[in-house]
C-alpha cells in the first residue's frame, strides 16, 4: 500500500454483537486516506487554495471478520486508479495487527469538484502527478495470513 494508519479499536467502536461496527472501518478507511492526501502534501488546504477538492462519489467494502475491542487494526490504502481527468479510486485493506488476518476490502471511488459550486471539474496536474497509482508490488498490505 501507498499508505498505512493504524487504530486501536475500543469499546465505543463496538456494537450490540460485541465487534467493531461496519461504519468505523470506513470511517478508518477515509482518515487514512486523508493522511496519505496530507503526507503527499494535499492537505484542506492546499484544496481550498487551489479551489478543487477531491470528494467520495461511492464506496465497495467487502467484511470477511470482524474485530474487536482492543484490537490493534492496520488499514492501508493505494491509488488503483486515475483517469487524469475526473475520477480516482482507491483501494483499502484492514488487517488486525496481531495477526494480519483481513478483515475488510474495499475501494472507493472520487470525483474531482470545485469546491464552491460542487460541480465536477478537471482535476489540476498537480494532484493527476501526486495521486499516481501504486505500483503492483504496493497495492496490498504485507500479512502473515490471508
Amino acid at each position: 500500500m501507498q499508505h498505512l494508519h493504524e487504530v486501536r479499536a475500543e469499546a465505543h467502536h463496538t456494537d450490540m454483537f460485541g465487534h467493531v461496527n461496519n461504519a468505523w472501518y470506513v470511517a478508518w478507511a477515509m482518515d487514512c486516506a486523508w493522511g496519505h492526501s496530507e503526507a503527499l502534501g494535499l492537505d484542506f488546504a492546499a484544496y481550498e487554495r487551489v479551489g478543487i477538492g477531491c470528494v467520495v462519489r461511492e464506496h465497495r467494502y467487502t467484511y470477511l471478520a470482524a474485530a474487536h475491542e482492543n484490537d490493534d487494526i492496520i488499514i492501508g490504502t493505494a491509488i488503483i486508479y486515475n483517469d487524469g481527468k475526473l475520477r480516482l479510486t482507491r483501494a483499502f485493506e484492514l488487517r488486525r495487527a496481531a495477526d494480519g488476518r483481513l478483515l475488510v476490502k474495499g475501494q472507493t471511488d472520487f470525483v474531482s469538484i470545485n469546491i464552491k459550486s460542487g460541480r465536477a471539474v478537471r482535476m489540476p496536474t498537480e494532484y493527476v502527478t501526486l495521486y499516481a497509482c501504486a505500483s503492483p508490488e504496493n497495492s496490498s498490505v504485507t500479512s502473515r495470513n490471508q
